[in-house]
């Protein structure tokens, strides 16, 4: 069986109040025949309810996936894949039942997906990631939070000014001293000359890489900007396409870094497609916040699968993004 379960729960403070005080999002239990049960959350992006995917799970996603061997992920995944021709099926109801199936396969073999995967590692190092904050100060004072409570590296999500994001991150380096890596998020909010000109500044300023500075389509842009700056240029983060767009940001040297998680790319299946895919291709796919606290655990298992892949992302204030789940250690 499926079965569905909508939620809500406060905004974070990554989206502030763009959409409202409140967020919903979707619980998908996905039961064996044996009653073994297996999870995941499905996050309604853009302000939407939370019923718009939980209604694409039960009357798409579920038809397809019932009467199915649980087992069988990989014909699961391919069925459900092949409707996102058409956007017949958002890419998230297809990204939650496969993280539910790993879930459900970890459970019935009595083995952390991790090494289900293959097993690399069992630890890697987290980097704190901000909000949008009121100032200078602020991402100062978070920055150097983070440092004290073990952070070796810090992500700003700044204002959107080209100006102003450099003045905050010449300010952050010079707080937390040359050792700190720090990482500058700009969400897509450059022109091509503004994202040249702030590249070339915080590359004086040592930044460890430059993430999606303009928009997230514009692959003759990434291609020219990776080309002009020295410091590694993150793309794709949240665009759509799954392993078929990821293919075209290699094919043509669109970004030095190709971002990934489990929910943007159609599950644990997809993200392990997606870096062994730019793994064949020498790039290393940095891993993005799952958009909720189960999702985050599902893309920490894939991140200790794979080689290619240095960080996993932590949203901060980490209690803020707990989502109504009080202990997912």
């Amino acid at each position: 069986d499926v079965i569905v379960q909508c939620y809500r729960y406060p905004a974070p403070p990554l989206r502030g109040t763009q959409f409202g005080t409140q967020e919903e999002a979707t619980l998908v239990r996905v039961i064996a025949d044996n009653g073994l049960e297996g999870y995941g959350v499905a996050r309604a992006v853009g302000g939407s309810s939370g019923r718009i995917v939980a209604d694409g799970v039960l009357n798409t996603a579920k038809p397809r996936v019932v009467g199915e061997d649980a087992f069988q992920r990989e014909r699961i995944w391919q069925k459900l894949w092949a409707l996102d021709r058409g956007n017949h099926l958002q890419i998230f109801a297809t990204s939650v039942i496969d993280v539910a199936l790993w879930d459900l396969a970890g459970k019935a073999l009595n083995a952390p997906v991790w090494q289900l995967l293959g097993g690399y590692r069992n630890k890697l190092p987290a980097y704190a990631s901000s909000a949008r904050l009121a100032s200078v100060d602020d991402y100062v004072a978070e920055a150097l939070q983070c440092r004290a409570r073990g952070y070796t590296a810090y992500k700003l999500h700044p204002f959107a000014d080209p100006a102003k994001d450099v003045a905050v991150c010449r300010a952050v380096r010079e707080a937390v001293g040359p050792d700190m890596k720090l990482m500058l998020d700009a969400s897509c909010e450059y022109d091509h000359e503004a994202a040249l000109r702030v590249g070339r500044e915080i590359e004086k300023l040592n930044f460890h890489w430059y993430e999606e500075p303009i928009n997230a389509y514009d692959l003759r842009g990434y291609t020219e900007l990776s080309r002009a700056l020295e410091i590694p240029v993150v793309a794709a983060e949240m665009v759509p396409g799954s392993i078929r767009s990821t293919a075209q940001y290699i094919l043509q040297n669109a970004g030095d870094i190709l971002r990934a998680d489990v929910y943007w790319r159609g599950g644990i299946t997809a993200l392990m497609k997606t870096a062994h895919l730019c793994e064949a291709n020498g790039i290393k796919t940095e891993l993005h916040h799952g958009a909720s606290p189960l999702m985050d655990i599902a893309t920490l298992h894939c991140a200790c699968a794979i080689k290619n892949c240095e960080f996993l992302e932590l949203l901060v204030p980490e209690p803020r993004y707990e989502f109504g789940l009080k202990d997912y250690s």
